[in-house]
Formats: C-alpha cells, sequence, structure tokens
C-alpha cells in the first residue's frame, strides 16, 4: 500500500506541476520555455533500454536548442508498469516503456507483437518493427489518448535447467516457470512441459528446492539473478523474442510543431537500432559471466519447438485482419534474410 500511495502521490503531483506556469518557466538562451518530457521505466540506469531513452532524450535536447528536456524516473519509483499507461492518458506522465502487454489490455491485438515463435532472433524483430509493420497497430492506440512509438527488445526467452533441453519429449513432466500470462502458459503446454506464473524474485530458491524444474527468461535475467547456481543447463529454444514498447502521450505528440515531430519520429527510429544494439552486447557479457561461473549453453534445433507451437500462433495471428498482415510481414522479412 506504501509504494502505491508514493507512486500515486508522486504522479498527481506532475499532473499539477503540470498544469501550473510555474513548473514550465524555465527557458533556453534563445528565450525558448523548455518542455520537459517525464519518461517512467522500471528498470535501473544500467540497462540498454534506459541507455537507449537517454540517448533520445540527449540527441533531442541537442537537436532543438535545448527546447526539451528529457527526464526519466528509473527503478519502478512512479509505480508498476500497468498503471503508466493510465497515467500517460492524463497527462500526469509524456513517454514510458513498458510491456506489450500493457497495450494488449487496451487492444488485444497486440498479443500478436510478442507472439511465441513469431520471430527468429532479436534482429527479426528489429527489422520488424523498422520495416512499419506495426505501425497501423501502433498509430490504433490514439483513440485512448496514448501512442506505441517503437519496440525495445528484452532479449530472447530460453529455458534453463539441470538438464539440457534438445527436443520437446525432454520438456515431458518438467514444471517451466513463467508469466502470468495464459499465453505462456499454453506455450509451454505446447512445447511439452507444464507451465506454472511466479514471480521472477521467487524462482532462485524454486529452482533450488526443486518446486520447478526449469525456468525461461533472457541470459540477462539468467546471469543477474545467478541462476546458474541452480540451473546449469540454458538451451536456446527462442520461444520468444521479448518486445517492449515505448508510449507516449497523445497530448504531448500533438503539441509539438511539425518540423520537431519529424527530429523526433526519426531520433526514436535511431534509438530502436541503439537499444538492440546495447541489448545484444548485454547478452554476450551476461554469456561470459555465466559460462565463467559454470553454466553450459546448449543449441538444440530451434524448429521443433515452433512446429509444436504453430497451432497457438495461428491463433494468435489469424485473429484479426490486423494480425493477420502484421504475420505476413514478419514471415515476409524471414524469407529476405
Amino acid at each position: 500500500m506504501g509504494k502505491k500511495f508514493i507512486a500515486l502521490f508522486l504522479c498527481m503531483s506532475l499532473l499539477v506541476c503540470s498544469a501550473l506556469t510555474g513548473c514550465s518557466t524555465n527557458t533556453t538562451a534563445d528565450g525558448h520555455e523548455v518542455k520537459i518530457i517525464r519518461v517512467a521505466f522500471n528498470q535501473n540506469e544500467d540497462h540498454p533500454q534506459y541507455k537507449a531513452m537517454r540517448e533520445l532524450g540527449d540527441k533531442f535536447e541537442e537537436a532543438t536548442n535545448g527546447r526539451y528536456k528529457m527526464v526519466i524516473y528509473p527503478n519502478g519509483v512512479l509505480g508498476e508498469q500497468g498503471s503508466m499507461a493510465e497515467f500517460i492518458r492524463t497527462g500526469a506522465l509524456d513517454m514510458a516503456i513498458v510491456p506489450c502487454s500493457v497495450p494488449e489490455g487496451y487492444d488485444s491485438d497486440f498479443a500478436i507483437v510478442g507472439a511465441p515463435y513469431l520471430y527468429d532472433d532479436m534482429d527479426h524483430l528489429r527489422r520488424t518493427t523498422l520495416s512499419g509493420a506495426f505501425d497501423e497497430l501502433f498509430k490504433s492506440t490514439r483513440k485512448f489518448n496514448f501512442e506505441v512509438l517503437t519496440v525495445y527488445t528484452a532479449g530472447e526467452r530460453n529455458i534453463y535447467a539441470n538438464k539440457p533441453i534438445n527436443t520437446p519429449d525432454d520438456l515431458k513432466g518438467m514444471i517451466v516457470r513463467v508469466n502470468d500470462s495464459t499465453t505462456y502458459l499454453n506455450m509451454v503446454k505446447y512445447m511439452g512441459g507444464v507451465g506454472t506464473a511466479m514471480s521472477q524474485s521467487e524462482v532462485y530458491t524454486a529452482l533450488q528446492q526443486g518446486v520447478i524444474d526449469a525456468g525461461e527468461n533472457s541470459e540477462r535475467v539468467y546471469t543477474d539473478f545467478k541462476h546458474y547456481e541452480v540451473a546449469k543447463y540454458y538451451s536456446y529454444t527462442k520461444h520468444i523474442v521479448h518486445p517492449d514498447v515505448v508510449i507516449a502521450s497523445t497530448n504531448f505528440l500533438d503539441s509539438m510543431s511539425a518540423a520537431d515531430k519529424e527530429i523526433f519520429d526519426k531520433l526514436v527510429a535511431d534509438s530502436t537500432d541503439y537499444e538492440f544494439d546495447a541489448f545484444a552486447e548485454s547478452v554476450q557479457e551476461a554469456k561470459k559471466d555465466a559460462e565463467a561461473n559454470g553454466a553450459i549453453f546448449v543449441y538444440p534445433d530451434t524448429e521443433l519447438f515452433r512446429e509444436k507451437c504453430q497451432p497457438l500462433l495461428d491463433s494468435i495471428s489469424g485473429q484479426s485482419e490486423v494480425t493477420k498482415k502484421i504475420y505476413d510481414k514478419v514471415q515476409a522479412l524471414r524469407e529476405e534474410k
């Protein structure tokens, strides 16, 4: 209750502040008013997504001669991610980096963006994002007073356990921890295992005590949480290429001049490239750390798992004309590689 109250208080303070002219009286050297862009983020300052957003803010400030300045609130200080869209809709915040499940709460078509086995790897997701395949879907949320600007990746999710996972048969009878998501639970079932929802903070102990048989996440999480100590084998099932999304208030976006908006849109695309590169680099660092601590990385034939999950992917991609169109574009980009 205390954290929720603090988060609500901070966001309401931001909202009140933004409504007062006294909070926007900073001016540039040439006398222009400085617009503060307030961004919420739940990870720390070392995360690739934070670095990409900071890069975007710094370059936009420079390109507009200081007329815009970005302030990022990291470490979840403004509350849990599910609330951020509501704060952005009301104008209490301008931008946030959130899971794709947040816009999915407003439009179920967003399930396609993070669907299991939709992408081959992070580069495939990057190319899909920058190709404009999501543009129609992303702009459709304007009716909710926010817009999805781009995708930042949180890496590829793979399965780790105390044995290598080379085929779906290896998962038979294994309890695999997943996020609290019906899609994820069904995904593990199709892959051959049994999914169970659990908080990330509980995974280490659950693996250690045998409550679960496996976890699934990126190399960063595997290493940062020292899961290699209780699950030696990290198997590249590549079941999810994880998309987080950058969302922005339509009030903020519409307040920009056409020239500033053009600059901003280009820098958002640039920041997408930056974030994917930074995350890929952090994955290599995480793998080195894990291997130095005894982890063994396993490379199964992912097509075996993809084939098992195809009915689930077909169900998600076939739910509307929008999702069908996105699925077809993603497949075309796979063939172009």
